[in-house]
């Protein structure tokens, strides 16, 4: 039986359907101008953000922490059309991705909370192979199932907590992993590093997967242009390091992989989630201290809370799949 939120989503969904994309965007615009102004979530945080990691005047960081959350709210209400907006997407550099997946190891798509970051779903789908979805479970139950009715759309969800099996088998079977990695990760085996200047803590999974596995790694961002529309990008696998230790390399690849973001995110940073505490590491809030009594730490899909969250150290596999190193 469906969970009462999952009826509710649905029927927004067939209301939605009959408005043009342009109302359903004018519409999310005005909720994230609400969410701006009246409802100031995370409003002082984004900033700080903003003035800490860019650099930019008041007048500048007050422009792009108001585009933010002016592109949320058109994303958010985008989700009730997303098979129309997919239709509509401009996307660059296929090639890329179906490249790396001639190699017959898969594929794992890396990207950030930018733009409207569910449509990279629908363009990785076109390669014609499966698409999984890296994600972690959300901390409400009403939300999870909201979330999911939204989500059936081909993809499939997969929960971090317990995945390490699904990941690789999927992997071998030459589908598609796509996950985010551009939040603060609270696990003692996360790198401490530098994102936007300011040192942050991140998941290093991707990087032991990809290492052990030998699937590529492809760098996929997306952006709203000024029309309304998104333009995605699928960018060259990145290279992965050949030489040094099982530790030296994770580390290469996971900074790579940082570095790639970082400049994503520096084209249009109006459109990045500037609303999440990305530098607790630099506020004195170590990896150990961060992490939770209970024996999960939930969080949403979407904006950490994202479509994708990263890899937890995968489990044993089948005799002769591929393993990675435990953490």
């Amino acid at each position: 039986m469906s969970h009462p939120a999952a009826l509710v989503t649905r029927a927004l969904v067939v209301v939605a359907r009959p408005w043009p994309l342009a109302w359903i965007r004018a519409v999310g615009a005005m909720l994230g101008w609400l969410w701006y102004r009246v409802v100031p979530i995370r409003r002082s945080v984004a900033r700080e953000n903003v003035a800490l990691a860019l650099g930019r005047p008041p007048l500048e960081t007050e422009a792009i922490v108001r585009g933010m959350y002016l592109n949320l709210g058109r994303a958010a209400m985008e989700l009730l059309a997303l098979d129309r907006v997919a239709a509509r997407l401009e996307i660059e550099g296929t090639a890329h991705l179906q490249s790396a997946l001639k190699a017959g190891q898969g594929a794992i798509l890396v990207t950030a909370h930018l733009g409207n970051w569910e449509v990279l779903v629908r363009a990785a789908a076109a390669a014609g192979r499966p698409v999984h979805v890296l994600t972690k479970r959300m901390h409400r139950g009403w939300a999870e199932a909201a979330w999911r009715a939204l989500r059936r759309d081909g993809a499939h969800l997969m929960h971090e907590r317990g995945s390490g099996r699904r990941v690789l088998e999927a992997l071998a079977r030459g589908e598609v992993i796509a996950l985010v990695l551009d939040q603060h990760d609270a696990s003692p085996q996360a790198l401490r590093a530098p994102f936007l200047g300011r040192l942050a803590a991140t998941n290093t999974g991707l990087a032991r997967v990809a290492l052990a596995s030998g699937a590529p790694v492809v760098p996929v961002f997306t952006h709203r242009r000024p029309d309304g529309e998104h333009h995605v990008a699928f960018e060259a696998p990145l290279e992965a390091p050949a030489s040094g230790s099982r530790s030296a390399r994770v580390e290469m690849l996971t900074r790579t992989c940082l570095d790639t973001i970082e400049a994503a995110i520096r084209r249009h940073p109006e459109q990045w989630l500037w609303i999440h505490r990305r530098w607790k590491a630099e506020a004195g809030v170590t990896p150990e201290a961060a992490l939770p009594a209970g024996p999960e730490r939930p969080r949403g899909p979407v904006g950490g809370r994202g479509p994708a969250a990263t890899p937890p150290a995968p489990a044993p596999v089948a005799p002769g799949a591929p393993r990675p190193p435990p953490d």
